[in-house]
């Protein structure tokens, strides 16, 4: 049956967090309209699971997703949820607590505006990081002003996932990563694609609890390949413009 839109949260070993984010989406549900929300129980260790499962006996709008193939990461658990997805709008929450869920509605209502992938910037005017580390604000900044300069494109904060897109977006192009490197990845090739990129200021709060599972210098090197799709042919381009109907 589908819906108007979804809401994708990948969760691995987030016990700590997800009664208060779901508490949240709860009482901001009224401004999701249609909606669903998918949580994708990454193999975790913790009570993840019975959280997640309690919370879906309770509200008929949660679905629980248990991955099976032990822990690929929170690029394969996105990519999973998208693909299981009912909704034509899909976003993409972490399960931390970082994102603000305010924030949504702007990026959806870019979307129904003609946008086809619509970012929460920290790194726009009216955007902050919040208390991120001021060295990975100023990586991930630094990051998304070297594709802007590249690449031509126009938002300021690719390497938030922290976004709202139409379906066709995602089944329009192949994405190899499964973790971190996701973000960037999306964004670049959906950019490279020729679809129309947009952003709304967010704030960003770092985790209160629980521990990260992002690894900077892995990830540093794994952003930086994508950076090479500027001299480099794109992995299934063709295939991409022959969907596009370029």
């Amino acid at each position: 049956m589908r819906c108007f839109l979804s809401l994708i949260v990948p969760a691995y070993n987030e016990g700590a967090n997800l009664p208060r984010l779901l508490t949240t989406i709860q009482s901001q549900s009224k401004d999701f309209g249609d909606f669903e929300l998918i949580i994708v129980n990454d193999n975790s260790r913790d009570e993840t699971k019975e959280i997640a499962e309690r919370y879906a006996k309770r509200y008929p709008y949660v679905r629980v997703l248990h991955r099976k193939q032990g822990n690929n990461g929170m690029g394969a658990a996105l990519k999973e949820g998208t693909v299981k997805a009912r909704g034509a709008y899909v976003v993409w929450i972490m399960a931390d607590n970082s994102d603000d869920l305010s924030t949504i509605p702007r990026m959806v209502q870019k979307i129904l505006g003609g946008s086809d992938m619509v970012f929460g910037s920290r790194y726009m005017k009216g955007g902050s990081s919040g208390d991120l580390s001021a060295f990975k604000s100023l990586m991930s900044w630094g990051y998304s002003s070297i594709a802007r300069a590249l690449f031509g494109m126009k938002v300021h904060d690719i390497t938030n996932a922290f976004r709202a897109f139409r379906r066709e977006v995602f089944n329009a192009v192949t994405l190899e990563s499964d973790d971190f490197a996701i973000s960037p990845e999306f964004s670049i090739k959906a950019h490279l694609a020729g679809f129309q990129l947009d952003e709304v200021p967010t704030i960003y709060k770092d985790r209160k609890r629980g521990t990260s599972k992002f690894r900077m210098v892995k990830m540093g090197i794994r952003y930086g390949k994508f950076l090479s799709y500027r001299w480099k042919k794109c992995p299934g381009m063709r295939q991409w413009k022959k969907r596009l109907g370029q």
